[in-house]
């Protein structure tokens, strides 16, 4: 009863797994043999390619120990249908792991892009806040020189209001020499 109940906590194990992987179902474990005394050889441990969805490993390994003749012969059965399945899922990690190295590296990729964007906003930003300080300086600057020329312009309005007075004087003066 023990061996059932190990049986299949394997299988719901192997089920939970949803090891799922494209490509035909020819590959893999060899489950059907002529001569019943020898056991099962796994086709895809030997060529590494081992491509089955989880409930096909199920029924391989189903098959596989309803085929066995005895104990040692279905704990061969086993050790290799275990050996092919640790292939496909060390082969499926490799493979997750190469995509999640390619897409750890477009990341970086696309930071590396926006840390130098965000340089060149900053840069441009502080160029930007110097123009404007220059501009306020000149703002200012244009400012006081337009005071200057009005204080200026009123002077002279006054000295040519003061210019025309002068010629009603009396008298028969040159406004020239005066």
């Amino acid at each position: 009863m023990d061996d059932a109940d190990d049986y299949l906590a394997v299988l719901q194990a192997m089920t939970r797994l949803h090891l799922d992987f494209p490509g035909d179902s020819s590959e893999g474990v060899t489950t059907h043999r002529d001569d019943a005394d020898a056991p099962a050889q796994p086709a895809a441990a030997e060529t590494g390619h081992v491509k089955q969805p989880a409930g096909e490993w199920a029924e391989v390994l189903v098959s596989e120990m309803a085929s066995a003749t005895s104990m040692d012969d279905a704990r061969c059965r086993a050790a290799r249908i275990l050996e092919a399945f640790g292939g496909a899922v060390c082969a499926r990690a490799a493979r997750v792991v190469r995509d999640k190295d390619r897409e750890l590296e477009n990341v970086r990729r696309q930071n590396t892009i926006l840390k130098k964007a965000v340089v060149i906003q900053h840069r441009q930003h502080n160029e930007n806040e110097e123009k404007g300080r220059e501009l306020q300086v000149q703002v200012a600057q244009y400012r006081e020189q337009v005071r200057r020329l009005e204080a200026d312009n009123y002077g002279l309005s006054m000295h040519l209001r003061n210019a025309g007075r002068g010629a009603s004087m009396p008298g028969n003066f040159h406004p020239e020499v005066f």
